[in-house]
């Protein structure tokens, strides 16, 4: 392949991958919130697992793309 051919495949994933992130950080957003109005009631703890999860995938997929 061609060096510009390359650069073009290389801006689209880096486009599509901060795409991505910023849609996780989006839902995290929303998973706090959601976490804040449920105090301790019930699915507190689910919420506390899917936010930890998701800022995990978020952050793996940040650090893999550099």
């Amino acid at each position: 392949m061609d060096e510009p051919l390359l650069n073009m495949m290389r801006d689209d994933l880096t486009r599509r991958v901060e795409s991505a992130a910023a849609n996780m950080t989006d839902t995290l957003r929303l998973l706090a919130a959601a976490r804040s109005v449920s105090g301790d009631g019930p699915g507190a703890d689910s919420l506390d697992a899917a936010i930890e999860e998701l800022t995990a995938a978020r952050d793996g997929l940040l650090v893999r793309s550099r």
